[in-house]
């Protein structure tokens, strides 16, 4: 059943809530370059979880033609937050191309909306090993798994893994265990309003997290709920 018995004439629903936590690092990137902080993303991820331990948590983010250094050391830090970090190459000097990771933060937030926990493995991408000149095409989208990132523990735990019979997928009734899926998503471009709303209208909750003063309307409204961190002080490094 959909509920347990707290004392006598007192129930309460069964309800396990889990956490995506989706991170646009671009959008990220260029709302802390304006404001001339580094953000820590330890702290930011325990700041924007209310409490929860994420089941999944990603950051997507756009990384040079050329492996540079610096980068690398960033993603390798981001990844010991305990963030699983999806990398998309820019193209080379000279090529004008638009690219971004739209469609890769709107998949995922789709399929874990829609009961989905686990991702599946691509090609590791090893910024030591790998050249980015391999083959004419610039590479699409891949997991980042630099080594002392694949070494080294998450910080938060990973949730235990439900089976598909003990959830509940969206617009199904409550008869077995009630799942409710939290959506956050942080610093979301403008094409990201209409699958975030697509999730929402399917009754998933669903929270923005942005600096208001940069972000448009739209992407803000699409969500049931936002966090402006425009005034936030306590997810900064602290040098």
């Amino acid at each position: 059943m959909g509920y347990k018995q707290l004392a006598k004439g007192i129930v309460k629903r069964r309800q396990t809530k889990i956490l995506g936590l989706f991170i646009d690092g671009t959008g990220l990137d260029r709302a802390t370059r304006r404001l001339h902080r580094k953000v820590d993303m330890a702290k930011l991820v325990r700041g924007v979880s209310s409490g929860l331990t994420p089941t999944v948590a990603r950051y997507y983010t756009l990384i040079p033609y050329e492996d540079d250094s610096r980068q690398i050391a960033f993603l390798d830090a981001v990844a010991k937050a305990g963030l699983d970090v999806v990398v998309k190459r820019l193209p080379p000097k000279g090529v004008e191309r638009q690219v971004s990771v739209d469609v890769e933060m709107a998949a995922d937030i789709a399929a874990f909306a829609f009961g989905h926990t686990r991702f599946g493995e691509l090609k590791r991408y090893r910024p030591s090993t790998d050249s980015a000149n391999e083959g004419s095409a610039v590479p699409g989208a891949i997991p980042f798994r630099g080594k002392k990132a694949e070494s080294s523990q998450r910080q938060f735990p990973a949730a235990e893994e439900k089976s598909v019979e003990n959830q509940v997928m969206p617009g199904k009734n409550d008869n077995a265990q009630f799942t409710d899926r939290i959506v956050t998503v942080v610093c979301p471009s403008p094409d990201l309003a209409y699958p975030i709303a697509m999730v929402t209208e399917i009754g998933v909750d669903t929270v923005t997290v942005d600096f208001g003063k940069f972000k448009t309307r739209d992407v803000l409204k699409s969500a049931a709920k936002w966090i402006d961190l425009s005034d936030s002080e306590t997810i900064w490094r602290d040098d």
